[in-house]
């Protein structure tokens, strides 16, 4: 999940005199990776290296962690040495990691860090995919799209230093994290449309099928339209989702298969390595790990820490190793997470004087959840009108919901969002030995086998079929042929 504190939303608001002045005296130089003008980045090659070295323990820390599957990596690996061949800087420095991570994403870091989840490797379909991927990033990297991104957020970037270090609010951080999603975009869109074609120019001059890049595009629209399906939102694939920053999918489609056609190879003319890449990913860990907690179609149970509650329907759970991020629809969304508190310190006045310090709440009201002594505030967050929860789970230790739900909405989805938090609960050790890991598997469709067979016997009780041909690039109405090798998901 992706938050911002409040010094990031007040400095993208007050620090463009600063950043103008700043961009003025860039200047202009030629992107190594096109050849064309740019505005000139602030940061040298060496100062990319360190930002990328300072900055990849973060990640690493932010994302789970590196995914420990040496194999897999040294294969993934293999990969990238052949992408690289094909770009303006064959001999790098590139550093590819996978991440142990559940969420579909990719980036890159200066300095030559490139990363991609696990979550994303379950999403393709072959090894020129995940190429593309890969070439995408390392496209960014080449055209020093961070460097750019630095110096048109320099004064963003030191303003946000000055003011981060007097905001402590742990509410207010995550106020603002609700109400400023998507302000500061990671790259512009002129810088995505690059690296996707640049990309494109990686798979074609390392001989992967140019056409891939297209592939996945489709897949990962079809993934966020079946999300949205799956919450009953309104899903418009020409605009970004709430947490992206890439432009529309149909467009960049478009221009993946221009970019293909203009590389003169013919589809299907190069390689894609299905075979090759299924058997590389067969037995990859699915979702989440149970050390972070679990997301079980609408419930999100926590093994190692005992407790378990269940999103409403039409409401999607994602979790990460900070928080847990639920959305629903008309842009209603909560974040839960856990906390330490004083054990004398009463629920009500943990709420108003440590978790929401600096906050205008409306009365502190006292309740209980399932034998655990609670307590609620409402308060408004940015456009939304928000709702803090906090649980006592121990003397020592509290769990926390916020809450978001806009205006327009009304008081539509209050009876959901207090079901929400009033099914959060304590659970048996048997309960939790229960909670096996997810995992890909690998099989051959056999005759008589359809997606909706197939999509029995993976583990999810809705939408079984839809998540099938998603999960295998398949058009919306497509069956899979008999002898062909498709993923399925199971519980290990």
């Amino acid at each position: 999940m992706l938050r911002r504190s409040v010094a990031a939303v007040f400095a993208s608001l007050r620090a463009i005199p600063l950043a103008a002045c700043l961009l003025a005296a860039a200047g202009c130089a030629t992107n190594p990776a096109t050849g064309e003008r740019q505005l000139a980045p602030i940061m040298s090659a060496e100062q990319e290296a360190r930002a990328g070295a300072e900055n990849h323990p973060k990640i690493l820390k932010a994302y789970g962690g590196a995914y420990g599957d040496e194999k897999l990596g040294s294969y993934v690996a293999g990969i990238t040495a052949r992408i690289v061949k094909a770009t303006n800087r064959p001999d790098g420095p590139y550093r590819v990691t996978i991440l142990d991570s559940p969420v579909v994403n990719a980036f890159a870091l200066p300095g030559g860090y490139v990363y991609v989840t696990r979550g994303l490797m379950a999403l393709v379909n072959d090894e020129a995919e995940l190429a593309g991927v890969i070439g995408h990033e390392i496209g960014h990297v080449n055209a020093r799209h961070s460097a750019q991104r630095q110096t048109a957020a320099l004064g963003t970037s030191l303003l946000g230093a000055v003011l981060g270090a007097v905001v402590g609010s742990d509410a207010l951080n995550q106020i603002a994290g609700l109400g400023g999603q998507g302000l500061l975009a990671s790259y512009s869109r002129d810088q995505e449309y690059e690296a996707d074609m640049l990309g494109v120019r990686y798979l074609a001059g390392s001989g992967y099928d140019p056409y891939a890049a297209a592939g996945f595009l489709q897949s990962m629209g079809a993934q966020q339209a079946l999300n949205a399906r799956v919450r009953n939102a309104e899903y418009d694939a020409s605009r970004n989702d709430w947490l992206a920053s890439h432009p529309g999918t149909p467009d960049r489609i478009a221009a993946a298969v221009e970019h293909a056609r203009a590389t003169g190879v013919a589809p299907g003319q190069n390689a894609r390595n299905r075979d090759i890449y299924l058997t590389a990913i067969d037995g990859m860990l699915y979702g989440d790990d149970p050390k972070e907690g679990v997301v079980r179609d609408r419930e999100f149970i926590h093994p190692d820490m005992s407790f378990a509650f269940n999103a409403p329907p039409r409401f999607a759970i994602t979790n990460s190793a900070r928080a847990v991020l639920i959305e629903g629809p008309d842009g209603t969304v909560a974040q839960f997470d856990g906390a330490k508190k004083a054990a004398g310190v009463e629920i009500g006045a943990y709420l108003s004087n440590v978790w929401a310090s600096g906050v205008r709440l409306s009365s502190i009201e006292r309740f209980s959840v399932n034998g655990m002594k609670a307590a609620t505030a409402t308060t408004t967050i940015g456009k939304y009108n928000g709702r803090l929860v906090a649980i006592e789970y121990a003397p020592d230790q509290v769990y926390r919901f916020l809450t978001g739900t806009l205006p327009q909405a009304g008081n539509r989805y209050d009876a959901a969002l207090h079901s929400l938090v009033m099914s959060f609960r304590k659970i048996s050790a048997a309960e939790a030995r229960a909670v096996k890991p997810l995992r890909i598997s690998v099989v051959t469709v056999r005759k008589g086998d359809t997606a909706e067979t197939l999509g029995r016997r993976m583990i999810f009780s809705d939408f079984a079929a839809e998540r099938f041909r998603v999960l295998n690039g398949l058009d919306p109405n497509a069956q899979p042929v008999a002898g062909q090798r498709v993923k399925i998901i199971v519980a290990e």
